[in-house]
């Protein structure tokens, strides 16, 4: 309780610390005029496109968890994925264990081997994300100082640090410290056993939910088809991009700076970043992630691309607290009369 309680108050505390540091600059008159000015028509696709690329995660997630003995319902995992993100808005990172107990509850899963295959689903993008991230440092950032202005000093000298070799090697050392003294507090917990049987009820407690939890990390082994979870993850990347593009038309931004589907894309892997932090929902941090890299790299006035990503975030929160209500209770609707026609067909037989 009280760690939830210390993640709720670091993740505000992130969110106000980023906020003040995109806004403290910026007349919010000339944010308000700029919003004024903004047209409309963009927002249907830009709902289509977000809850297509939400879908296609629950499409992908569904790849992670079927087996042969397992079988899951499509408008389950969609409900869970979309009330994964309400519950990110509230706090970071629990979304991700609010899913897996929801799917877990209604579909008769372990919660924790779910877990596993989410922390697998994250680890996948994160690592799109580093090759994007690369990608657009090689072809398109050939300025060195501006990646630096755009991350920050400390942050590129952490980034250098943790990728030298004598990070690797920290890196290295501190996984292979940290298993061994689990090894060795797993070894010390049997020999108290000994002594105490609560302990090795315990013990065996967590061993079972661990082995569980491992189960989910390894279903990268099972998974059935690779080119279609391979072309889920590129779709939902390329959805991701169109919903940096798109709102670009708002503000015409694609014609007075000349913004595309290339600058959309370093827009996107850079506030990938932002809401890769731990702040409710990415707010604060990619709001100052994305005002900073239109100034920096593409010389977009401050009050403009601070009105960009008030306007997007603002748009992508409320199809998140409105959509998932709506598409939980179909998910209810649609189970409820599964399990009707189930009964009815048991009374005929």
């Amino acid at each position: 309780m009280i760690k939830k309680y210390f993640r709720l108050l670091a993740g505000i505390f992130i969110a106000i610390l980023f906020l003040w540091l995109a806004l403290k600059d910026v007349s919010l008159y000339e944010v308000r005029l700029t919003m004024d000015k903004m047209t409309y028509y963009w927002i249907m696709p830009y709902l289509l496109v977000s809850l297509f690329s939400h879908y296609i995660r629950a499409e992908r997630w569904k790849q992670l968890i079927e087996r042969d003995e397992i079988s899951t319902s499509r408008t389950t995992l969609f409900s869970g994925v979309m009330l994964g993100y309400l519950i990110n808005y509230a706090v970071p990172r629990l979304g991700e264990v609010s899913r897996s107990v929801y799917v877990g509850n209604l579909e008769g899963i372990s919660r924790t081997r779910l877990m596993g295959t989410v922390v697998l689903e994250r680890f996948f993008d994160l690592l799109v994300m580093l090759l994007l991230m690369l990608f657009v440092a090689f072809y398109f950032l050939r300025d060195y100082s501006l990646i630096i202005a755009v991350l920050g000093t400390d942050t590129v000298r952490w980034l250098k640090a943790l990728w030298s070799p004598d990070g690797m090697l920290v890196m290295g050392l501190a996984v292979t410290g940290a298993v061994l003294l689990l090894v060795a507090a797993y070894y010390l917990f049997l020999w108290i056993s000994r002594w105490l049987p609560s302990v090795l009820n315990m013990i065996n407690t967590l061993k079972d939910t661990a082995t569980k939890f491992f189960q989910g990390l390894m279903s990268i082994r099972e998974i059935r088809n690779w080119p279609l979870f391979i072309l889920f993850t590129a779709v939902i990347w390329l959805c991701y991009i169109l919903m940096t593009y798109i709102p670009f038309t708002a503000f015409g931004m694609h014609n007075e700076f000349g913004l595309g589907l290339q600058e959309a894309l370093v827009i996107t892997v850079i506030s990938a970043l932002g809401v890769a932090l731990p702040s409710p929902g990415g707010i604060g941090t990619y709001h100052w992630f994305v005002s900073r890299s239109l100034l920096l790299l593409f010389a977009v006035p401050e009050a403009v691309g601070i009105a960009y990503a008030i306007v997007t975030h603002l748009v992508m929160m409320i199809i998140i607290l409105t959509a998932t209500p709506v598409i939980l209770a179909f998910n209810r609707l649609i189970r409820s009369r599964d399990e009707m026609t189930i009964r009815r067909d048991g009374q005929k037989n």
